[in-house]
C-alpha cells in the first residue's frame, strides 16, 4: 500500500491583536484578496486555487492559531489520521465535516513541541487561479524554531510524509511535492515561529512587491538575496505586531532523484549567507521577532 502523504502547505490561521490594522495589511499592502468572514475570523487567499491560505482573528496576543496542511480528499485524511495516531500523539481529534470556508473534511492534533497543526481534504476550491504580478499565489513554506529537532522534524517526516530535501547547520528543509521545502524546522529558538513566506509569480513580483512594502513603511530586513537550500529568492519583512514575514519566489522544484545535501554541502564564505551576497546579514528587528511568537493553546481543535 503506498504511504499516506500531505500533498501541500495549506494556509497558516493567525491570532492577532490589532485586527484591523492586520487586516488592512495583508490586504491593501502585502496583497492578499478577502473572501470571507465568519465569526470574526477572516480569510484571504492568494491567487491560487487553494480557498485562502491565511486567516486573522483578534486574540489576547499575537499567536499562531495553526498550521494547515492538504491531503487531497477524505480517504487522504483518514490515512494520516491513523499514521499521526500511530506516531504517538496523544493531542489529536477525530475527522469531521469542516464549517471553515471552502468546507471539507479534516483533523487537527498538538505535536509534541505544543504546534497545533490541521490536515484537510475535499475542500472546495478556486479556479481562478492565474498569476497576477507582484500578488503573492500561495504560502510557499513556514519556518519553525524547534526544542529538539528531532522529535519536530519527526512528526512531519514519519507521520505526514514530508521528506527531507536538505539540512543545514541551522535548519532542516522538507518538502511534501515538487516545492523544495514546504516546511522549514529550525535547530533552537523554539516551539516558536521563525517566519511565513508567500511565494511571488517571479523575481520582478518579489522585487516590486519589496518596493511596495518600502512605500509603505516596511523596510527590508534581509534581503534581497538568492538562498542556498531551494534556490528561491528572497526579502524579509516586518508586517504588523512584528510578524516576520517573507516574499519568495522560483523555488527549485525537485523530484525523488535530489541529493539530500548535509551541512558540510551549504559552508558560505566570511560575510555571506546567500548564493548572490549582495546583502547584509538579517536585521537586529528581524532576528529578534524569529522567536517572539508561540501557537495558542488548542489551536488544533477545528473549531474556527
Amino acid at each position: 500500500m503506498t504511504r499516506p502523504v500531505v500533498r501541500a502547505l495549506r494556509c497558516v490561521d493567525l491570532g492577532v491583536t490589532n485586527l484591523a490594522e492586520q487586516l488592512g495589511f495583508y490586504r491593501d499592502v502585502w496583497g492578499l484578496d478577502l473572501v470571507a468572514e465568519v465569526g470574526g475570523v477572516h480569510y484571504l487567499r492568494g491567487t491560487g486555487r487553494f480557498h485562502y491560505v491565511l486567516s486573522v482573528r483578534r486574540a489576547a496576543k499575537v499567536e499562531l492559531i495553526r498550521v494547515v496542511f492538504d491531503a487531497g480528499d477524505g480517504a487522504g485524511v483518514e490515512a494520516l489520521h491513523a499514521r499521526v495516531q500511530a506516531h504517538g500523539v496523544t493531542a489529536i481529534d477525530p475527522p469531521a465535516a469542516l464549517t471553515f470556508p471552502g468546507g471539507g473534511y479534516g483533523f487537527g492534533f498538538r505535536d509534541l513541541e505544543g504546534r497545533n497543526y490541521a490536515v484537510v481534504g475535499g475542500v472546495t476550491d478556486h479556479t481562478d487561479d492565474e498569476d497576477r504580478a507582484d500578488r503573492p499565489r500561495k504560502l510557499s513554506h513556514v519556518n519553525l524554531n524547534t526544542t529538539d529537532n528531532d522529535v519536530s522534524s519527526a512528526v512531519l517526516t514519519e507521520a505526514l510524509g514530508f521528506r527531507l530535501s536538505d539540512e543545514t547547520k541551522v535548519f532542516r528543509f522538507l518538502r511534501c511535492n515538487t516545492d523544495h521545502h514546504s516546511m522549514v524546522m529550525a535547530f533552537g529558538g523554539g516551539p516558536t515561529l521563525n517566519h511565513i513566506a508567500f511565494e511571488m509569480p517571479d523575481l520582478d513580483s518579489v522585487m516590486r512587491g519589496a518596493g511596495r512594502m518600502r512605500d509603505h513603511g516596511h523596510p527590508i530586513e534581509w534581503g534581497p538575496g538568492r538562498h542556498g537550500p531551494g534556490r528561491n529568492v528572497f526579502c524579509y519583512f516586518l508586517g504588523p505586531e512584528e510578524i516576520p514575514i517573507e516574499y519568495t519566489g522560483e523555488m527549485q522544484q525537485v523530484d525523488e532523484s535530489y541529493r539530500t545535501g548535509m551541512p558540510s554541502d551549504w559552508i558560505w564564505p566570511p560575510r555571506r549567507l546567500d548564493r548572490w551576497g549582495v546583502s547584509d546579514f538579517p536585521s537586529a528587528c528581524v532576528h529578534r521577532a524569529q522567536t517572539l511568537f508561540r501557537f495558542s493553546e488548542d489551536g488544533y481543535r477545528l473549531r474556527g
